[in-house]
């Protein structure tokens, strides 16, 4: 399909409309002082463009056929391979797709996905690449930064498209599980998550990077200077998110004796903002205005808590968004555009759909989907 085929397609079709959520976040933490970037473009240098008022809505009106087309308006990409993070972009038709075997794609939501970067990992246990972030200087530098797993450890590095993986930090404890990290970027400061590689009290030790959620200032290339250690005991996997005007940073953790969702907050220790004791397998977490999202690897649940007071205080029991019924299982969730909640499925070897593994946009509880001419 032409790109003037899918304009004139894309201009003449009806829009999906969801409700946002209103309450705001207070308590606002800054861990580094600056601003982030936004977003712009594939690393082709291309640019994605919009309307001045925003991005407009998933079409609501059918999608060319084909073996890699899902009809469901709110499906963003599929035929994913072991997708393991998402970097939404300024539109809801891309976004940059992590694969577990080291491959980072830019999906399209009508055309093939395309490889963007890989890079090598071992994928033993549940290690690979697990997750990745843009540099705060992306429109310069193109530049990814990324979490793998190497036979002998668990390590960030950052790459661009036709270069080698520069090592920022190194050592990360790798086990028979507990490999899979986390990233975000606070400013121009990486916040990095890891796992426990399977050990509880590595996770407790000071001394080790097993379990820690760690602030590596303007990462550069590896450095002999620690990191600072800003939260202990995570579990076999973390998941981090905020929201990317900044403020609290949160922790989806899947502890030894309950999952937890904890929020970091300056100069003190990550305080849990609920716990779940029967373990559900905390996945992914994405923040909007007033509540966050939670994934949930065992139940199959997206799950949503309402923090109209604060990131410190959650008004009630958890609001389930979706079961796996309808998509299956989630992994991580991201923030796209209007500031609405993407996740990846997780559903292969046993794929709920066709064209599994899929990014999907996640409706807002309270919130009818209805659509409109655009």
């Amino acid at each position: 399909m032409d790109v003037g085929t899918r304009r004139a397609r894309s201009g003449a079709r009806r829009t999906v409309v969801v409700a946002v959520v209103a309450a705001l976040l207070a308590g606002c933490a800054d861990f580094s002082g600056s601003e982030a970037a936004p977003f712009t473009g594939p690393p082709t240098g291309a640019v994605t463009t919009t309307k001045p008022t925003g991005p407009a809505m998933p079409s609501a009106a059918p999608k060319a056929p084909g073996p890699c087309i899902d009809q469901n308006p709110l499906v963003l990409a599929t035929c994913l391979t072991e997708p393991t993070d998402l970097i939404p972009t300024g539109d809801f038709e891309h976004a940059y797709v992590a694969e577990r075997g080291g491959a980072i794609m830019y999906t399209t939501t009508d055309l093939p996905n395309r490889e963007v970067l890989r890079v090598g990992v071992d994928t033993s246990g549940d290690g690979g690449l697990t997750a990745i972030a843009l540099s705060p200087s992306y429109d310069q530098d193109r530049l990814f930064y990324a979490y793998v797993s190497t036979p002998t450890d668990n390590r960030v590095v950052r790459v661009t498209p036709g270069d080698e993986p520069k090592v920022i930090l190194s050592g990360i404890p790798k086990g028979a599980t507990g490999n899979a990290g986390s990233l975000l970027f606070s400013g121009r400061d990486l916040i990095v998550a890891t796992g426990n590689a399977g050990d509880a009290n590595a996770a407790r030790d000071p001394a080790s990077l097993a379990g820690k959620v760690l602030l590596l200032p303007s990462p550069g290339t590896v450095s002999p200077v620690r990191p600072k250690v800003l939260a202990t005991d995570g579990g076999v996997r973390q998941s981090l998110c905020g929201l990317p005007r900044g403020g609290p940073v949160f922790i989806a953790d899947q502890g030894i004796t309950q999952d937890r969702l904890r929020v970091l907050t300056p100069n003190s220790p990550a305080s849990v903002v609920w716990s779940w004791p029967d373990r559900p397998g905390l996945a992914g977490c994405a923040v909007v205005t007033g509540a966050v999202f939670v994934s949930e690897s065992r139940t199959g649940k997206v799950e949503m808590l309402k923090l109209p007071e604060g990131p410190t205080t959650a008004d009630g029991e958890p609001i389930q968004v979706l079961d796996r019924a309808k998509y299956g299982v989630f992994g991580r969730l991201a923030i796209g555009p209007k500031d609405l909640p993407q996740g990846v499925t997780t559903n292969k070897p046993a794929p709920q759909a066709p064209t599994d593994d899929r990014v999907v946009l996640i409706p807002m509880p309270g919130g009818e989907a209805t659509t409109s001419d655009d």
